[in-house]
């Protein structure tokens, strides 16, 4: 074989190896899709290297005749060969870096590639290949020269650039490694390339040295887990390098001191004795500059076993788990250079595994984070199995723990942390000491894990005494708040049971007040009858009044048996389409005549556009007439009621605010149970609507029954109750816009004349209901014989 010919041969062979190593590798989880285009790129190499093993007097026409019209020279051939390796080189770049965008580098690699080689398939001029024939791109500079120079220039900057941007965005120093290694393989396979097709002998084999280089470092950059330290190699390279000069120089002074002391004869025994001092004086010297170089790069381990003393003395007495804490991060980010360090915690344990919780770091506003570690999790049984630090570098690249479910990886990468270290207690997980970046971005040594491991070992027992009293501190917040909530409970069923107790006088009122009216008149329409002093308006008004107290009977009987459907879940809904502003309409309208006597001023508005809801109309007028008459009884002559509507997420929200006495913090809650009422019973009055008129206390709690029925919600806002400040109250109903799955139905039936609008009639004509404002000045007008609900008494 020709002396020409050994280089392209090796090269070929080489090839060969690399490919059949790549493809006989079990497929690691760092490999995992990267080596995917290096083995076209390293084929199309090989084919490269195997034009030049041809006779440099061949051409080679089939089967190319049916793309080029022309010959291909061996030049040609490995020109077009060595582009299509950078194509695939490119994309094999992009994957490697965890980039997206590998189909569109390959779409444009491949329209530039087709597009040289039909032209310098068809250029006469251009001798592509041979000796010289790069300098004749650019002179003159023609459209094919363009290309093939504007297509390398463009594609290295881009891989180049995208090495740069990959280890700059990188969190993890490991990551960052790999890019910078690839970084420095762009440009050698790049220039090794170019250079390679340039004609002259000692050019091209150099160019194919450099190129073979560059994809020996890719297959060992895809196949290595790790790749080795490219910042660590090169400070300690310089490093070297400066020591040996400083060194050298300074030897090769004292030999010369000592040759010309020789030389005029006064190399004495002192002399010679003093030279041997400085050269020790020198050498002392370079090792304590060595020890503070080997410190300033975080390498040096003479200071460590005292800090890990004092930092086992410190937290031996420490039991607050904030503390301890603190103490830990502080000392990891001291002891290994570290920007950021924490402690997750195992706060329990269920029948799929430990939870793990991410306390926030005193310098974090960050929440905590939590996830549970399932059993059978390959990151737990590294940690319980093992027992030795886990990497973030390994969670993310490693196979083994692709099976991990995508919850907890993901955890682990919200943390962005670059290493864990498991803290044991008698056998048992406790939690994990976990630390960022070092400072210098340089990946955590053995040493360095060994370290971080003494910690974790150190912090066991004190994390499982803090995390005890921590706990027990937890319980007794929960024992003092649940404490509060006990007297705050039986200071209400206090309330509760002497609203009961009250509830017999005030319902013995309500029922023997109606009996006495029906017995009393009963007795007068006896004896006047014996006696025929009866007259038709007589009968009129005796029958209208004992209508009235059967009716007031009837009414209280009514509002009893609603309360109880409503404790046994037992009342029926009859849903319809209905409009907020009709049952409004219905609520206020008895209520009128009680207004206009008490001087009160009503308003309301926003209720004209509101939705149709699905609602069971009667029984929401009953409970929004129930809220109004109380509004009503707890307003002073003179005052103020405005009811507005809107609409939020997806409910109707009605607002009905007075001007009244308002409601005690302590009493919200409790108006809504049955039989309560705010004032004393002593000062029970029988009117509906009299000023702190009494009632059985029935009112609002049939409204919240009926609200909750439709699967809403019904609350009040006051700032407090004062009978001469006059806060008000606000009650805020919040109603669905369709019924709940679960309610309550009986067959739908229409509800006709919802669309029009509501109008109540004033001195002034009519007015529509959102602009009604009934006044103290308005005469009372004729009203429809209407029998409402009992109200709130």
């Amino acid at each position: 074989m020709p002396s020409t010919m050994l280089l392209p041969a090796t090269l070929v062979a080489t090839y060969a190896v690399l490919l059949l190593l790549l493809a006989a590798r079990d497929r690691a989880a760092i490999g995992i899709g990267a080596r995917r285009w290096l083995i076209p790129a390293l084929f199309v190499a090989g084919i490269a290297a195997a034009v030049h093993v041809l006779p440099e007097d061949a051409h080679l026409t089939a089967p190319y005749d049916a793309l080029f019209p022309s010959d291909l020279t061996p030049g040609a051939l490995f020109v077009l060969a060595t582009d299509l390796m950078l194509v695939f080189f490119g994309c094999q770049t992009l994957r490697y870096l965890q980039y997206r965008s590998v189909i569109v580098w390959l779409l444009a690699g491949m329209i530039w590639w087709i597009a040289q080689a039909v032209m310098l398939s068809v250029d006469p001029v251009l001798a592509i290949g041979e000796v010289g024939w790069l300098d004749t791109l650019l002179d003159p500079l023609t459209s094919t020269s363009a290309l093939l120079i504007g297509g390398w220039i463009v594609g290295g900057v881009w891989m180049l650039g995208a090495a740069f941007i990959a280890y700059y965005r990188a969190h993890l120093p490991e990551v960052a490694n790999r890019a910078l290694f690839w970084a420095i393989l762009v440009p050698l396979i790049w220039i090794g390339s170019v250079a390679g097709t340039n004609g002259d002998a000692i050019f091209a084999k150099l160019g194919w040295a450099i190129q073979f280089l560059g994809l020996l470092g890719a297959c060992y950059s895809v196949m290595a887990r790790r790749v080795i330290s490219i910042r660590h190699t090169l400070r300690w390279t310089v490093a070297l390098v400066l020591m040996v000069v400083t060194t050298t120089l300074f030897f090769f002074g004292l030999v010369m001191i000592g040759v010309q002391l020789q030389e005029d004869g006064n190399a004495t025994p002192v002399v010679i004795i003093v030279l041997a001092a400085v050269a020790s004086i020198f050498f002392l010297a370079l090792q304590a500059l060595q020890q503070v170089i080997a410190r300033f790069w975080g390498a040096s381990a003479d200071g460590l076993p005292p800090l890990l003393r004092r930092y086992s003395e410190e937290i031996a007495g420490i039991v607050d788990l904030d503390a301890l804490v603190n103490v830990t991060v502080r000392t990891v980010g001291y002891v290994l250079r570290v920007r950021r360090a924490g402690v997750i915690l195992v706060s329990g344990e269920d029948a799929e595994g430990l939870m793990l919780e991410s306390p926030p770091q005193s310098d974090s506003d960050q929440p905590p984070t939590s996830c549970t570690l399932k059993f059978d999790s390959p990151i737990l049984r590294h940690l319980l199995d093992r027992r030795a630090p886990l990497l973030q570098y390994d969670l993310d690249f490693e196979r083994v723990y692709t099976t991990a479910d995508l919850a907890e990886r993901a955890f682990f990468q919200s943390l962005r942390m670059s290493v864990y270290a498991p803290v044991f207690v008698q056998g048992r997980l406790v939690g994990l000491v976990c630390c960022g970046a070092k400072n210098s971005d340089d990946a955590f040594s053995r040493r360095d894990l060994e370290v971080l491991m003494t910690i974790a070992n150190q912090v066991g027992f004190a994390l499982r005494n803090a995390r005890l009293v921590d706990d027990l501190r937890r319980r007794e917040a929960e024992q003092a708040q649940l404490n509060r909530a006990l007297s705050t409970t039986t200071d209400q069923l206090e309330k509760l049971d002497t609203v009961k107790t009250d509830f017999i006088t005030v319902a013995s009122h309500e029922l023997r007040t109606p009996l006495a009216q029906i017995r009393g008149y009963t007795d007068i329409l006896e004896a006047m009858n014996e006696e025929g002093a009866l007259d038709e308006d007589q009968v009129t008004g005796m029958t209208s009044s004992l209508r009235k107290a059967a009716d007031r009977l009837e009414n209280l009987i009514g509002a009893m048996l609603d309360v109880s459907q409503i404790d046994v879940n037992a009342m029926d809904l009859a849903f319809a389409d209905i409009t907020v502003e009709s049952v409004m309409r219905m609520a206020i309208e008895p209520l009128t005549e009680s207004i206009r006597h008490r001087k009160l001023m009503l308003s309301a508005r926003g209720l004209r556009h509101l939705p149709h809801i699905q609602a069971d109309q009667q029984r929401l007028v009953q409970a929004f007439r129930n809220v109004i008459t109380n509004a009503i009884k707890y307003t002073p002559d003179g005052g103020r009621i405005d009811i507005t509507g809107v609409v939020e997420n997806d409910e109707v929200i009605v607002q009905i605010k007075d001007s009244g006495i308002g409601i005690d913090a302590s009493d919200q809650e409790l108006i809504f149970k049955k039989f309560f009422r705010v004032q004393d019973p002593k000062l029970h009055s029988t009117g509906a609507t009299k000023f702190m008129g009494g009632g059985p206390g029935l009112g609002l709690t049939i409204a919240r029954g009926v609200i909750e029925g439709h699967g809403g919600r019904i609350w009040v806002e006051s700032e407090g109750c004062n009978a001469e400040k006059l806060p008000g109250s606000t009650f805020f109903i919040a109603l669905p816009l369709h019924p709940p799955t679960g309610a309550r139905r009986v067959l739908p039936f229409e509800v006709a004349g919802q669309s029009g609008q509501i109008v109540i009639s004033t001195s002034n004509g009519p007015r529509s209901f959102d602009e009604t404002m009934v006044a103290s000045h308005t005469p009372p007008q004729p009203l429809p014989a209407v029998r409402p609900p009992s109200p709130e008494r």
